[in-house]
């Protein structure tokens, strides 16, 4: 079985992914990149097509981890 993942990515105004370096306010450290700069992220599903984009990646990281859990074919045992 493979293993699913909902990677993580801060994309552009236009939904690409932005791999340019910015600043703490998501501004291109160098504006002659072409950079528009992040507008927020974006998490996919590597096994659905699943994805949530919101301006927080504290938010995100939330939805990821509850989607994934919704692979799961089993429950986890409880743990005392």
């Amino acid at each position: 079985m493979a293993r699913i993942t909902a990677t993580i990515n801060p994309v552009h105004d236009s939904g690409s992914i932005c791999t340019h370096p910015v600043t703490s306010t998501g501004k291109p450290k160098d504006p002659k990149s072409g950079c528009t700069g992040r507008s927020g992220y974006t998490v996919r599903c590597s096994a659905c097509s699943w994805r949530r984009t919101n301006k927080t990646k504290t938010v995100l990281e939330d939805l990821r981890e509850t989607h994934l859990r919704s692979h799961l074919t089993a429950p986890a045992l409880a743990t005392r």
